[in-house]
């Protein structure tokens, strides 16, 4: 998996005309961070279920993977998704809003499909020990948010250390975060009593949602655009 986040994020900084700064290069940086993290403290023992873990964070990732890599089966990219993809290129767009449009779009659309797939595959409940070994990743995502606005700072960051953008991106971002993935859990919960029609509607409506903040994120104005170009 990790390997395959790499073999990606080399594509792509590739991409003109932003390269580096492009915005799917933006989020798979922080994304395979956080990944990188969770998958020491498995190997750490730090959860109570290898297992349910484990299966977690790969059907995590494989809706990821299946968002971003272009398909050639003909299915359309999901709303939450194609907000990014379609403005990766925007030079009017900082990188730390394409990172934090990226998380709206795999915390508040992904992740309550990819618990439902997980508790379902593994014949678990929504119980006790998986919620412990869920909010458990909270504590990797609060820990990843602090350093987003290390990693991505410019020099209007700097200057304007306070907004929308630098309350998300920095201590009100770990709240924003374990709201979004309680917000997860309860959607895969009932996502769980939901069949054939249904289930088709309330999984386009957490697409859509998901899709007008992620739009909400990057239209956000901020002061001097992208900012120069970074040296690192």
């Amino acid at each position: 998996m990790l390997a395959r986040l790499d073999a990606l994020q080399i594509i792509a900084e590739q991409q003109p005309p932003r390269f580096g700064e492009d915005g799917l290069a933006c989020f798979n940086h922080l994304y395979r961070e956080i990944t990188a993290e969770v998958w020491e403290r498995i190997q750490s023992n730090d959860f109570r279920s290898r297992e349910f873990i484990t299966k977690l964070d790969v059907e995590f990732a494989k809706r990821y993977f299946d968002a971003v890599v272009p398909r050639t089966d003909g299915r359309p990219v999901p709303e939450s998704w194609q907000v990014l993809l379609e403005r990766r290129s925007d030079p009017d767009i900082n990188r730390i809003q394409f990172a934090v449009a990226g998380v709206n779009a795999h915390v508040d659309f992904d992740l309550a499909f990819a618990l439902l797939t997980t508790c379902r595959d593994l014949c678990r409940p929504f119980g006790e020990d998986e919620r412990a070994d869920y909010n458990l990743i909270n504590q990797v995502f609060a820990s990843h948010m602090r350093a987003l606005r290390q990693h991505f700072e410019d020099w209007w960051m700097r200057v304007f250390d306070r907004g929308l953008l630098a309350i998300i991106a920095d201590e009100g971002g770990e709240l924003a975060v374990i709201i979004a993935r309680d917000a997860a859990w309860n959607r895969a919960k009932r996502l769980s009593t939901l069949f054939g029609r249904e289930f088709d509607e309330e999984s386009a409506e957490i697409d859509h949602q998901a899709a007008i903040v992620g739009r909400a994120m990057l239209d956000i104005p901020v002061p001097g655009g992208a900012g120069p170009r970074s040296s690192d």
